[in-house]
């Protein structure tokens, strides 16, 4: 496997199907509505409180302190969900611009449709082991995390239970731990570098907050083409791995 090449052939099916970029901006706008209400009604119960009104009111205060904790937890939860959903239809998506077939948005919500039973217990799977696996001192997430990279795609695209593409997934990166490894390099570099962008966006005055969020549309979206490409080049079936050429 080409790594270049793979690379190439995902800009080359991002740049001529530009819907594929929709589900993962409408989860970002999301996102960022959701937590305008929920955090914009909350905190304002924290600011009525000085420090000697929180000594004279400590349950009041605490009230308002639970209700902006709980509406941040609302964010991130609501957040994750919507996110998990964005994926697994940029998935179906990026998969028939991959093959040449037409891409539309009204096939991309059938197909995440089909498989939105697997695909919310596939993420809720990943979710809950990643969060385990951070809790007990962050590596054995970002391990988890590693072996399950390949989970929502196999459900979209074999067509697996949500267990079984956890199992799909940690059997494939197993198999093919070279190239799977060289794919995280890949996308930590890519990373790093949508990081150092948006850190200079920030400067900006208000368009910067919107450059920053198509960039990181463009990142999401094009992370997971790539993850999609990457999969197909994979050998899922048997035990022998593939050479890797960067």
């Amino acid at each position: 496997m080409n790594m270049l090449q793979v690379l190439k052939q995902s800009g080359v099916a991002a740049k001529g199907n530009p819907l594929i970029f929709v589900p993962m901006l409408a989860s970002i706008v999301f996102s960022a509505i959701t937590g305008l209400i929920l955090t914009g009604s909350a905190m304002p119960m924290m600011d009525r409180f000085s420090g000697e009104q929180i000594a004279a009111n400590p349950e009041q205060a605490l009230a308002g302190a639970g209700a902006a904790v709980g509406a941040f937890m609302i964010v991130s939860i609501l957040s994750s969900f919507v996110s998990f959903l964005a994926h697994g239809m940029t998935v179906g998506m990026a998969d028939s611009a991959l093959k040449g077939e037409s891409v539309s948005l009204k096939t991309g919500w059938e197909r995440l449709v089909s498989r939105i039973v697997p695909l919310i217990i596939a993420t809720v799977l990943v979710i809950a082991i990643v969060t385990v696996g951070m809790i007990l001192l962050v590596i054995p997430g970002v391990i988890a995390a590693f072996f399950l990279m390949f989970t929502l795609i196999a459900v979209m695209l074999d067509n697996l239970s949500a267990g079984k593409a956890v199992g799909r997934s940690v059997s494939t990166v197993k198999k093919n731990l070279g190239a799977t490894f060289i794919t995280l390099l890949v996308i930590i570099g890519l990373t790093f570098l949508v990081f150092v962008l948006n850190f200079a966006l920030v400067f900006i005055p208000i368009l910067g907050v919107i450059l920053s969020s198509l960039l990181f549309t463009i990142y999401a979206a094009f992370i997971t083409i790539f993850l999609v490409r990457v999969y197909q080049n994979l050998d899922v079936q048997t035990d022998r791995s593939p050479e890797v050429e960067v």
